[in-house]
Order: C-alpha cells, then sequence, then structure tokens
C-alpha cells in the first residue's frame, strides 16, 4: 500500500436533510429485520462539486476545498418510491502532498474528495435511517472517476486562462515614467 498524496484536513458537512417517506412500504422481510433491501434501479440522483484554492497559489495549488452536494428525493423521481428522501451538503479541505501536475493532479483531488465526501454521506444516512421507522438505508456505493475526469478537464481549462491572466497583470508595463538608467538599456537594447 502506498501512502496518501492527501492530508484530510477537515471534512464538515453544512446541511444534512433526511425525510421519511409515508408512501413507502417496507416488505415482510424487513419488517422483522428493519434493514431496507432497495434496488436503485432508475433511481434518479444529483450530485454535484465545486473546487476552490487560494489565489496565492495559483501557480502550484496545494490546498483545496472541494465542497458537494448529493441528493436523492421522492420529488426527483418517476416510477419509483423511495424510503426517503435526503439532502446533504459538505466540504473537504485537502492539502496535496504529491507531485502530480496539471489534469492529473485536479484528477486525484477530485476523485479523492468525491470519496470521502460520498462516503462520509452515505455513513451519516445509514446512521440516522438505522433508527428511523423504515430502517436502515444503505445508499449504493458509485464510482467517481468518470465525473472526476470530466470536471478535472474543466478545472484545469480554468487554471490555465487565470495562470494566463496573472502573467499577463504581470507584465503590464508601468505607468511610472522610466527612469534614465532604464531608457538608456531600453534605447541601447
Amino acid at each position: 500500500m502506498k501512502p496518501s498524496v492527501f492530508n484530510l484536513l477537515r471534512l464538515e458537512f453544512t446541511h444534512f436533510e433526511v425525510e421519511r417517506n409515508r408512501e413507502f412500504s417496507a416488505g415482510k422481510a424487513e419488517e422483522s429485520f428493519p434493514q431496507i433491501d432497495f434496488e436503485f434501479n432508475n433511481v434518479n440522483f444529483e450530485f454535484g462539486a465545486q473546487l476552490l484554492y487560494p489565489d496565492n497559489e495559483l501557480d502550484d495549488p496545494r490546498h483545496f476545498t472541494v465542497a458537494a452536494s448529493f441528493a436523492v428525493r421522492q420529488s426527483m423521481q418517476d416510477d419509483v418510491v423511495l424510503p426517503y428522501s435526503v439532502t446533504l451538503q459538505g466540504s473537504a479541505f485537502l492539502y496535496f502532498k504529491g507531485e502530480h501536475t496539471g489534469i492529473e493532479r485536479f484528477r486525484a483531488v477530485r476523485a479523492t474528495a468525491y470519496m470521502m465526501l460520498y462516503g462520509a454521506f452515505r455513513e451519516q444516512v445509514a446512521n440516522f435511517t438505522s433508527r428511523s421507522s423504515h430502517g436502515l438505508w444503505f445508499l449504493p456505493a458509485p464510482t467517481f472517476n468518470e465525473k472526476a475526469d470530466l470536471d478535472a478537464a474543466e478545472d484545469v481549462r480554468k487554471w490555465e486562462l487565470a495562470l494566463e491572466s496573472f502573467k499577463i497583470e504581470k507584465i503590464k508595463p508601468s505607468k511610472k515614467p522610466a527612469t534614465k538608467r532604464a531608457k538608456k538599456i531600453v534605447t541601447e537594447g
């Protein structure tokens, strides 16, 4: 096992909402042992995330905040009756200590944060619903690789634009008049 290229500095929930659906009916097997055997076929989910890093680390971002939101609500479904409606939001604060650059770094940050945040969301929903009237509900365990790839490509595009903008600002000529020495160097060069 390789050591992680990340330090998780903090993981926090900013919104946690679980609501029992009164229209859901558990089968007989679940009545005696309250753990829901639920198939997630045709269930609509929402998962979104935003990645941030400090402006002063623009050339080599190391500190990242990934804010994510997750929802699976009855109002989002067509023909599926959910036992619970869930809306969660949270943030992971990560320090990247690896060597990856560019898209590989952003992909690693996204994929790691998505797994950490969703895992924490999943754990809290299981914990909360285990003490609810319908019983324990485990959310599925998806893979976020494709989402991390797509989001990282957009992160790199924005990062490169920000870098280019930063370089242009640094190169802009000063509005102060040139000194005699600077004028001499420019005219001789």
